[in-house]
Parts: structure tokens; sequence; C-alpha cells
């Protein structure tokens, strides 16, 4: 272990996981995802408040750029997401430069926030042009979840399915929302060090993760 964790304690052993001190069961079972991504950036459960203004945030940045759209159809339909994937990162990488310079702070969350917001549309994305098909655009009144869904398969889900569906995900994206000191989560950690911008060093975590 390279340190230690204030987010993620994981005991696989007597399956114990617990986000800033809160058991995994109780997220899962009486929180959203997007409470689960406040609590782990904050550090505390959000009030009303504070989780409306949260969604607001993520919604306004969930904008995916033009450059990032043509990053995608650059790429031939046979070739593996995973690859793609790095390449809509590093092109992230680049607007945020473009827009920010040198004056990138990684301990900006809303850098964080924007790779948060954005992935579910660009996952999306990739995933309808590899098969052959149109983008969906997100929709601003439905939740994270419903709109990665919607954005992935929403011309095939009826209502009451993409419903069940949706809640289903939402708790396999809380199980899953931080894997401690793993792989990826090293890589990013490693070039993030070398004060690379967040959305570079996230590239790199993806390279890591397409491994087996």
């Amino acid at each position: 272990t390279a340190c230690s964790s204030a987010i993620t304690f994981i005991d696989g052993n007597e399956g114990v996981l617990r986000y800033r001190g809160h058991d995994i069961t109780d997220l899962a079972e009486n929180n959203d995802f997007t409470t689960v991504i406040y609590l782990l950036l904050y550090g505390k459960l959000p009030s009303l408040e504070q989780y409306e203004m949260f969604l607001l945030k993520i919604k306004r940045l969930s904008k995916v750029p033009e450059q990032v759209i043509d990053v995608i159809k650059a790429f031939p339909k046979t070739a593996h997401p995973m690859s793609i994937l790095i390449a809509c990162f590093a092109s992230l990488s680049a607007l945020y430069y473009e827009e920010h310079g040198t004056n990138i702070n990684n301990k900006d969350l809303d850098f964080g926030i924007s790779a948060i917001a954005q992935v579910p549309a660009i996952v999306a994305m990739i995933y309808r042009y590899i098969n052959n098909q149109t983008f969906i655009d997100a929709d601003s009144e439905l939740n994270y979840s419903e709109n990665f869904l919607r954005m992935m398969f929403g011309d095939t889900f009826d209502s009451n399915r993409s419903t069940l569906f949706a809640r289903a995900l939402d708790k396999i994206f809380t199980l899953h929302a931080d894997h401690e000191q793993n792989a990826s989560t090293t890589a990013v950690r490693l070039v993030g060090s070398a004060g690379s911008n967040l959305l570079a060093s996230l590239s790199a975590g993806v390279a890591a993760l397409w491994g087996p």
C-alpha cells in the first residue's frame, strides 16, 4: 500500500466497505449516486440545498465539447472503446489547458466534477458510434444513472424497464465509486504528482484500467 485513504475503507475478508465512514449498505439503499459523489468529494453527505446545487452543477458541466465528439468520430468503428476514451480525456485536457493555461489546479474540484459529469455522455457516444447508432442527447430532467441509460439505450427501453435498470445501475455505481489504491487510481496519482492536469492524469488512469 502506497498511502492511507481518508475516503474509503475496505476489508474484503469481513465484507466491509465504507465511504467517509458511512457503511456501503446504508449508502446504496438510502442515497442516490449523485449524493455519494458529493460525499466522496466533500467528506460529508449534502443537505437538500447542497444536493440540488450540486446536481445543477453536474448538469451544467455535462455538455461534451464538439472537439471531443470530433475525436470520437475520427476513430475507426473497429477501435477498442478504451482507446477512444483515452483520446477523449487527452482532448479534454487540451481544451482545459487552452482555457486555463498553466493555472490548472488539481485541487480544484470543478475539474473532477466536469469529468464525472461528461463521462456518461462520452461513454454513451463511444458505444453508439462503434455500433453505428446516432447519438442521443442528455435529458436535464433525469438523474445521473437515468441519463446514462437513456444516452446509451434510449431508443430501445420503455419507461418501466428504464426505471428498474436505472435503480440497479445507481447501486452498481455506488458500489464501485471508489476502489481505494487500485492500478488505475495509482496511475492517476502518479501522473498527477508530476504536476500534470487532472484530465491528462485520467487519460493515464484509463490506460491502466484497459489492461486485464
